[in-house]
Parts: structure tokens; sequence; C-alpha cells
């Protein structure tokens, strides 16, 4: 057996009980472990090198009243690592990075091993313009740290050490936000990272939320600047852990939209009368995709019981000429259209995980087969695919977004409905219309960033970094992506709830004209061509205009404002949030409902003052992630249709 083969054998035999948590196939199952995991993140995470999961950076970026501690077993191996390679070292041995140039400069050597690190540094600190905001430093922060735990970067325990330090004393750079090519790693921005561990003069810091500069932050908190020794420069900058730190949080709240792009499906269909016929299972087996079967089981469930969707199949019901005969793609195809999005996710998590917990610096320093390898795992193009797809898919779930909140508005599509969802006077008030043109623009600018960066590579440093990943732009610009989406989602959650209020208001306005038409046969030409809502809208002022025009009891005349008074009744149910339509809906969506109704307090509309508010109170529920309650409710507790639903659907 070669030198190398046994190397990789005693290697995988070493390492394999060490490699991270393997994804579920199941998105759901994914992200509601991934949510759960976050809520059980208590005041300390352990970082040995192998486990650290999205939702821990996630919390630790966060949150700095959660520490990090460096496990013990990989603090022996970090000490054998850094004592095999200083012995190399001492036999003379000539290793990149340490006595000789970088990059395209490593043809140059030096004995002066401290020196070289320290340049390193300085050379890279070029940034400049806007900083990334602290909880990504953050994030990165606790990537770079748990990575070096690995033992594979030749460095001191008090390297990493340091690091974990500033994270819980709550100290992080201002770091550019541009200036990376995430290959050689993300040296600029984790340089400045390093500049914080070695106490530059003038570097400027966030200690605790007050801006400051670096050695009186360090001060402050006696840490001791750090004096970097062979390879300890370059293990810290040169691997892709800024683009990893920046990826976890923005793909959870990736998989958070997936969620809710399902639950603002559910609620568009009952909104729109739609039909469950969609989700049945005999379609998706016959285009048996993981992603789309999983979809179309999650759609069932979240609108199990539901009175205001059709469940029963086209075939077992009456024809109606002037009918669609099945529901429009932003409803029908919402499976076939999430499915792929469903797979994406679930594996982008699986690759985010691995870089979380890799050994991505140059080169690797393998105490245990005793092996010295010159190579580029901080070559970030996986993940710069993998964010480059999460983005994808997330101008996927937009236009899914758009379709439905286009048909739901517009009262020629939206089978009945007031034009733009208006609550009151249609002449007077135009509900939802400023919503409407704030999706398209939302929309265009989603699909501007929709675009790939894996494939913008431009070749850097004397062509010695020919073909680069820009992990960390795409990462950065999938974290734009998916407020966008967030906004989104949003707005379609409180234009469905509006809608459903609706709905159920027409369906009691059909039941109560179906009585006037019996009780008052001279109020039938008026039912017929008056739109529900115009008899519903009707002011209180105008209605006692008509009673004093009308003459006598017991004309046309009064049988009419007798429509108009209880049309009105009607109304004022909605109006007064005395009319429950969760008690009508699906066991998910009556859930979201709720949710925004009662939790949110947000009314159904009918005239009031700017929408802003509402949609604001949402926004940062889903931004801060406080509408977890809600799925983790909506996607664990419904259970499997029931066995009605499940037959006719």
């Amino acid at each position: 057996m070669a030198h190398w083969e046994l190397a990789s054998h005693i290697h995988d035999k070493l390492t394999a009980r060490k490699l991270p948590r393997k994804m579920s196939e199941s998105h759901v199952k994914t992200t509601l472990a991934m949510i759960q995991e976050r809520r059980k993140i208590k005041d300390t995470v352990i970082l040995n090198g192998r486990q650290l999961s999205i939702p821990e950076v996630l919390g630790l970026s966060a949150d700095s009243g959660v520490k990090v501690v460096l496990a013990e077993d990989a603090l022996k191996e970090i000490v054998s690592n850094q004592k095999y390679l200083k012995e190399k070292l001492d036999e003379g041995l000539i290793v990149y990075g340490i006595n000789t140039g970088f990059g395209g400069s490593a043809e140059v050597r030096s004995c002066k091993l401290d020196d070289v690190q320290t340049a390193l540094i300085r050379h890279v600190n070029a940034g400049m313009g806007r900083v990334f905001p602290v909880h990504l430093t953050r994030a990165a922060m606790v990537t770079r740290a748990n990575c070096l735990a690995k033992g594979y970067s030749g460095v001191r325990p008090d390297v990493p050490q340091v690091l974990v330090e500033l994270i819980n004393h709550d100290i992080t750079p201002r770091v550019p936000l541009r200036g990376s090519v995430s290959a050689s790693g993300d040296l600029m921005p984790l340089g400045y990272i390093a500049a914080a561990m070695i106490g530059r003069a003038d570097l400027q810091v966030v200690h605790a939320g007050v801006q400051t500069t670096c050695p009186k932050a360090l001060e402050a908190v006696r840490i001791t600047p750090i004096t970097l020794g062979p390879k300890e420069g370059l293990a810290i900058i040169n691997a892709d852990s800024f683009a990893a730190g920046v990826s976890a949080p923005t793909l959870y709240d990736a998989n958070l939209m997936l969620l809710l792009t399902q639950v603002c499906t559910g609620m568009s269909v009952e909104a729109l009368h739609g039909r469950t016929e969609s989700f049945h299972p005999l379609i998706h087996e016959c285009l048996p995709h993981v992603g789309q079967k999983e979809i179309a089981r999650n759609m069932l469930r979240v609108l199990d019981d539901s009175q205001l969707a059709i469940t029963t199949l086209d075939m077992h019901l009456p024809d109606k000429y002037g009918v669609l005969k099945q529901d429009r793609y932003s409803l029908r195809s919402s499976p076939q259209w999430l499915g792929s999005v469903a797979e994406t996710l679930v594996d982008a998590c699986r690759r985010i995980t691995i870089e979380l917990n890799s050994a991505n610096d140059n080169p690797i320093i393998d105490h245990r087969t005793n092996t010295i390898a010159h190579g580029a795992n901080f070559q970030g193009e996986t993940m710069s695919i993998a964010m480059d797809q999460t983005r994808q898919v997330m101008g996927v779930c937009g236009k899914l977004l758009l379709a439905q909140f286009q048909e739901v508005v517009n009262g020629k599509l939206n089978f009945g409905l007031p034009p733009n969802l208006s609550g009151c006077d249609i002449n007077l008030d135009f509900g939802f219309k400023g919503c409407d043109t704030a999706m398209a623009s939302y929309m265009s600018e989603l699909d501007h960033f929709v675009n790939p960066m894996s494939n913008h590579v431009i070749s850097a440093e004397t062509h010695n970094q020919s073909v680069n990943s820009m992990a960390l732009v795409s990462a950065r610009l999938t974290a734009e992506a998916v407020e966008i989406v967030q906004m989104m989602v949003t707005n379609l959650l409180c234009l469905t709830a509006q809608a459903v209020d609706l709905r159920l208001l027409r369906n009691l306005a059909m039941e109560e004209s179906d009585k006037l038409r019996e009780q008052y046969p001279e109020a039938t030409n008026l039912l017929e061509k008056t739109e529900w809502y115009d008899l519903m809208f009707m002011c209180d002022e105008r209605i006692e205009a008509l009673k004093e025009a009308s003459g006598m009891q017991g004309t046309k005349a009064a049988a009419e404002i007798v429509v108009y008074v209880r049309m009105r009744n009607l109304y004022k149910r909605a109006c007064n949030g005395e009319m429950d339509a969760s008690k009508y809906m699906g066991k998910g969506t009556s859930r979201m409902y709720n949710f925004i109704r009662k939790e949110l307090d947000i009314p159904f509309y009918c005239g009031q003052p700017a929408i802003d508010t509402w949609l604001g109170r949402i926004l940062q529920a889903i931004q801060s992630r406080s509408v977890e309650n809600v799925l983790l409710d909506i996607f664990t507790s419904v259970s499997p249709p029931s066995r009605q639903n499940s037959q006719t659907a």
C-alpha cells in the first residue's frame, strides 16, 4: 500500500465518527429539527471541530449571551498538531506560508517566521467602505474557531482560544463588506479578525454594541493580544469560514421561507375557493420526485378539514358552464413548483454543515499520519454553488408568491371577492393596491439577485488565484434575496387573511341572499344585479336616507332597505372581529390566521389608516423568528389528512 493510501486509510478510520450529522431527506424534518435545536441552545456551545450546526451558528451569532468553549479533546489534538509542525520546521522542512511567501509570491523564502505571519495580516488589511453587521462577523468567528479546533492547522491552542475569548466578550472587528474572492479563502475579511486577535492599534471594533479601538476593548476585558507564530496568521485567514458563517443563518431563514410559502399557498387555496385535488397522491406518485411528493403531502395536511377549499374530486361534482374546471397554475402546480426548492435546500444544508466542520486552510498539517499536504480546501466553490442555488430557489418561491398575490387581489380573477380586497366602499378605498405594486417591485429586485455569482470569476493575485469561488459574495446576495422573500411572504399573509374573511363574508352573503329572495321577492332584482359587497359596504347614512325616501312600508324600496340593513349587519360583524374564519379553515391555515388576527392583533381591513403598520408586525415576527412557534404547530402537530379528505382529495 502506497504511503498516501495508508495515510488515507488511517485518517478515514480516525475521523469516521467525526463527520457532520446526516441531513434528513425530508425538508420539513430538516427544518423543524433546526428550529428545535436552536431553541435548545442554552448558555454554552462546545466547539470540537466536528459537530457545529447551522442552528448553533445562528444562535451564537444572534445572542452574545451564549458562550463558546473549546472541547478538551480538541485542545489535546491542537497541541499534538502544533508540536508535530514545530518538529518538522526544526528539521529544516520548507513549508508553504511558513518560511515562504504567499500565493504568487511563494517563490521567496524567509527565516523570520513570526514576521512573515505579521506581514501576511498587514497586506490583507486593505479593505474600505461598508462593513458587515456584527452578528454575521460573530458567525464567521465561531465558524473559524470550530475549524481550527479540528487540529489540522498547525497552530498553538492560544490561537482558537483568543478567538473564543473575543466571541465570549462580544468583541467583533469592523470587517469590510467587500474584497473577498473566497479563494484562497476569505483573506480580507478574516484578515480583520486576525487583526483583532493581534491587537492592531488603529483597528475599530464593536464591544458590547459600542464602537471603540481594538486595544481599548482588549484591555477592558483583559485579553492579551496574540503574537502570531509559524503558520498561525495563514491558519486564521486562508479559509472560507466567513462565507460559511454568513451562509449558515441565511440558509436557516431560507428554509423557514419555504415552510411559510406553503402556508401562504394553503391560505391562497382557501381565499380562491381552490381545490385540494391538486395535491392528490395519485398525481404525485406518477411523477415521484421526493420534494414534489413532500410538498403535496404537506399541503393536504395544512388544508385538512378546510370548509373553504373544495375537497371533493371534480369528477364527483356537477359540471358548471362558465366555471374553471381546475385551479390556475399558482395553486394547481405548487407541489411541482416547490418540490425542487425542498430538495435543493436540504442539500444546501448538508453542504454548509460540512463546511462548518472542515479543515479548510492550507497546507493541511496531520500529525496522525505524518503528513503535510498542500492543497486548496479554501476553494469555496461548493458553498458558492449552494448559495447560488439557494438564491435561485428563493426566486422560485417569490414567483409563486407573486402569482398567488396577483390572483387573490384581482377582482377579475379571485372568484367574487372585491377588487384590491377592499373591505369598504370600493369607489373610495383601494385596499391592497399599494401592496400589489410593491410585490412587483420586490420580485423585480429578487429576479436581479437570482443571477448566479459562481460563474463571475476573474483571475486574481498575479494569476495565482486564477479560479476563485466568490462564495462570500454569493452568500451576501442570498441574504438579500431571503429578506425580499420575507417581505413578499408578509404581504401575502396579510392579504390572504383579509381574503379568507371576505370569502367567508361572501359565503354568508350568498346564504343571506337566498333567504331574502324568499322573504322579499320584491328585492330579487337588486340581489341579482348588485355585487354582494356593494350591498354590504353601503354606509349607515345612505341607508337612513333611503328609509326617509322610501315612503310607506311594504313597497319595493322598503324591501330593498331590509336587504341593505341585513347585509350591513353581517358586514359589521366582520369589522368588529366577531366572525372567526378560522373555524372554517384547514388545521394548518387556521393556526396562521389566528396568529395574524389574534396574536399580532391585525384586524379585518375596512378602511382603517395605512396597512404598513400591520405589515411591519408580520415582517418583524418573521425576521425575529417568533413565527417559528406557528410553523412548529402547523408542521409538527397537524395530523395526517382525515380519512374523508384523503379519499375525496
